[in-house]
């Protein structure tokens, strides 16, 4: 932390990429006001927009200092929380995707964690809820807690889950550089496994609290190309998974291996399943997870195309009625 800082100074750059979010980046950008932590600066970064984005944050900024926009052509959003970093000079950064929004103690209860961990933790991040597209939110997302070396990174597939969570010091972007502009997907991901293996601050910190609201994924998003994120994945475990030394390294294909197949990717599921079983069956059956693959690995094409209509008609139901209750509410 910097108690030395006068209270002028920003302690944190929060940092928006936004294309094309206009029915939501009011919420996201008055999210941000709201913080109960005022020392901040706050950058959106308008990553060529052509509705009203744009528009929506300049009128906001006509009433606070503290935001400033950034109109660039569009390059992803990856390219823009660069361009942020570039831009912004606080000792510690969050991002804040346009269309997801931050309960006000976001900042000070990231920013009391990170003072109180010490300082080989690099980034903290927080406990996720769903939202559908109207802002209702819909349930949580389990997320671990505590510290989070690279072993556990892996296996437990990025504890962090949203790039909205985290608070990160600065000097790990200086150490290990920005992010992978070249990858289709998995930015985040990639950016947290090189902090994780190559600064001097390589542990993340999980807190046990609920304050970031995550929309769910809509129809073109980059999230939702399944095929890509796997390609991405892919890559990042090859890469990375040889390096763990607590765990056997075939943890980290546990929970990928289960999400391809539960999103029809069979051919890349068992690929994966197969390294992940190198971890031993008896291991995998003691956990959730392992038990989930062992029962999605051994059921066969049959098998497997009657769970996921299963899981997707669950699925399906439950968000139509939360849909319901959200109209009668409103």
């Amino acid at each position: 932390m910097s108690p030395s800082l006068p209270a002028s100074t920003p302690l944190v750059s929060v940092i928006t990429p936004a294309y094309n979010v206009g029915p939501w980046i009011g919420e996201a950008v008055d999210s941000v006001l709201r913080q109960t932590e005022g020392r901040l600066e706050y950058v959106v970064i308008d990553d060529g927009s052509t509705d009203g984005t744009a528009d929506i944050v300049r009128a906001r900024a006509a009433f606070d200092s503290r935001i400033r926009l950034i109109s660039t052509a569009n390059a992803g959003s990856g390219a823009a929380r660069n361009l942020g970093i570039v831009e912004s000079s606080a000792p510690f950064v969050a991002f804040l995707d346009g269309d997801d929004r931050w309960h006000p103690e976001f900042l000070r209860r990231q920013l009391q964690v990170m003072q109180a961990v010490g300082s080989r933790v690099g980034a903290t991040f927080c406990h996720t809820r769903v939202m559908l597209e109207n802002g209702r939110v819909v349930g949580p997302r389990w997320q671990p807690a505590g510290v989070c070396d690279m072993d556990r990174f892996l296996a437990e597939n990025n504890p962090a889950h949203n790039g909205s969570s985290l608070l990160v010091r600065r000097s790990c972007f200086d150490e290990v550089g920005v992010f992978d502009t070249g990858l289709a997907s998995a930015v985040d991901q990639e950016m947290w496994l090189r902090i994780a293996t190559r600064s001097s601050t390589p542990l993340f910190w999980g807190l046990r609290r609920y304050l970031i609201d995550m929309r769910l994924m809509r129809t073109g998003s980059i999230s939702s190309n399944r095929g890509a994120r796997y390609s991405a994945l892919d890559k990042l475990l090859v890469e990375y998974a040889p390096l763990m030394s607590r765990l056997p390294s075939g943890l980290a294909y546990v929970q990928p291996a289960v999400f391809a197949y539960r999103d029809g990717f069979d051919d890349v599921a068992d690929r994966w399943a197969g390294i992940a079983l190198t971890a031993g069956p008896a291991r995998l059956a003691r956990t959730r997870w392992g038990q989930a693959l062992l029962a999605w690995h051994g059921s066969g094409a049959t098998g497997r195309a009657r769970m996921r209509a299963a899981r997707n008609g669950v699925r399906a139901g439950v968000y139509r009625g939360a849909a319901r209750a959200a109209a009668l509410l409103a």
